[in-house]
């Protein structure tokens, strides 16, 4: 056998060995492909995860104001209408706010799912990830000037009763500071020293001329025309829905368009854009903001701070209101503030 007859018989195991060659470089190939579009795959769907996440945090911090109601010790909410997958958002307190002004310390964590990323494997869940921040809850209590502030002025009649700006308050950490017992535009105080406790003790403090012209009712740190339109405090119950038992334990803020008959006692803020009449033995532990005046018929007592003759900031003058005999108290408490 010649020479040449023998080179073209290693012809066909050198073509199977390069086409053997060619099949496993053609595998190994795919399969780095494949494993790169995995791996990109994946780092898309854990970045749009993150988006997601972010998203839902950023949605429930929205949701919050600066209102006087501290959050819920712990709080789960679900956002299901993000754009590229769903939010879960958890709230839990690991501190609470104390009289001191200590503030509330919550965390807030966002678990973000992706729902709409491609993903190469029947078994690869959908991809997720979790961000956090701490929230400070800070209790900032209003610049009130006395425990019973009207800017329309205050005509008591005898000598029963109490308007005492001595804080009630007995929760931990202590009582805060004293404050007026009554706060009033020049001259607006008629009746008897001596039903006024506080600081000063036995005296209204004077705030300057009254009137819509006056300015009394600049020393009144409240934004009353935000508060009326509702984008300052806004409400939680819109008379005439008025909160159950249970839902004053909550301390809601509750919103009066016009004049109020109290129902019953109450907690938390009440709004009222008129005048407020208290009969009976009423009770109301928290703010009262009133753009009127306060009528009280009967032994009535309101635990925390009651501001009168707001209307008067609009420009709306507010008769001088009459405060008649009777056991009432009109007590400064900071607990029933925060």
């Amino acid at each position: 056998m010649s020479a040449r007859l023998n080179q073209r018989g290693a012809t066909l195991p050198l073509t199977i060995l390069v086409l053997a060659l060619l099949g496993v470089a053609v595998a190994i190939t795919y399969a780095r492909l494949s494993s790169e579009r995995r791996t990109t795959s994946d780092g898309q769907a854990e970045l749009q995860a993150f988006a997601v996440a972010q998203s839902g945090l950023s949605r429930y911090l929205s949701t919050l104001n600066s209102g006087p109601t501290m959050p819920a010790a712990s709080v789960t909410v679900t956002y299901n209408d993000l754009p590229g997958g769903t939010a879960q958002v958890d709230v839990r307190k690991l501190r609470d706010s104390t009289t001191t002004l200590l503030p509330a310390i919550y965390v807030i964590s966002s678990r973000g799912t992706n729902t709409t990323a491609k993903r190469y494997g029947a078994s690869t869940p959908p991809a997720q990830r979790t961000v956090a921040t701490l929230a400070l809850w800070t209790p900032a209590p209003f610049d009130l000037n006395g425990a019973f502030t009207s800017l329309s002025g205050i005509d008591k009649q005898g000598t029963s009763g109490s308007f005492s700006g001595n804080d009630n308050c007995s929760a931990t950490g202590g009582n805060q500071p004293a404050i007026p017992g009554v706060a009033v535009p020049d001259a607006g105080w008629t009746g008897a020293n001596s039903v006024i406790t506080g600081n000063p003790n036995n005296n209204p403090v004077y705030l300057g001329s009254g009137g819509t012209g006056g300015t009394a009712k600049d020393q009144v740190g409240i934004d009353w025309a935000a508060i009326t339109a509702g984008t300052t405090l806004p409400p939680d119950y819109t008379y005439p829905t008025w909160p159950t038992s249970a839902q004053f334990n909550n301390w809601p803020v509750t919103k009066v368009n016009g004049n109020l008959d109290l129902p019953g006692d109450g907690k938390g803020i009440l709004i009222v854009t008129g005048d407020l009449t208290l009969g009976g033995s009423k009770r109301w532990d928290g703010l009262i903001l009133l753009g009127g005046n306060l009528h009280s018929n009967g032994n009535n007592t309101i635990a925390g701070a009651v501001i009168t003759g707001l209307n008067v900031k609009l420009g709306i003058n507010v008769p001088v209101q009459d405060v008649a005999n009777g056991n009432k108290t009109f007590q400064y408490d900071s607990c029933n503030l925060m």
